[in-house]
Order: structure tokens, then C-alpha cells, then sequence
């Protein structure tokens, strides 16, 4: 699901209330448009997972 928040999540706005019930029947949510692009683009490109590397990014 794509959701982008505004004003700072406002728990009275319709999308706090709509990621809320995302995130507690454990669907994925996407909250910044850059995020969804870039999914898009791997998604697109057809490249295999065995190709990807995580890292993690911490201080």
C-alpha cells in the first residue's frame, strides 16, 4: 500500500488511520513516493535477488 503522510501524522487525518490498519494486518506500506520509484525501477530492471546486497546503516 502506498500511503504518504502529511502535517507530521496527525492521528485525526484519514491516513494515520489508514496505515495504522495496514501495519496491524501485516500488509507492506510505503510511505515516500522515492521509495516506490526506486521498487518500481528494481521491479522493472527484472533483477534476481541473489544480486542484491543489504546493508545496514547505523551510527
Amino acid at each position: 500500500m502506498v500511503n504518504t503522510p502529511t502535517k507530521g501524522n496527525d492521528s485525526k487525518r484519514d491516513g494515520f488511520h489508514i496505515r495504522r490498519a495496514a501495519i496491524e494486518r501485516n500488509l507492506g506500506v510505503i510511505t515516500s513516493l522515492d521509495t516506490l520509484k526506486a521498487i518500481v525501477d528494481i521491479k522493472s530492471k527484472e533483477i534476481k535477488d541473489e544480486t542484491l546486497y543489504i546493508f545496514e546503516l547505523s551510527n
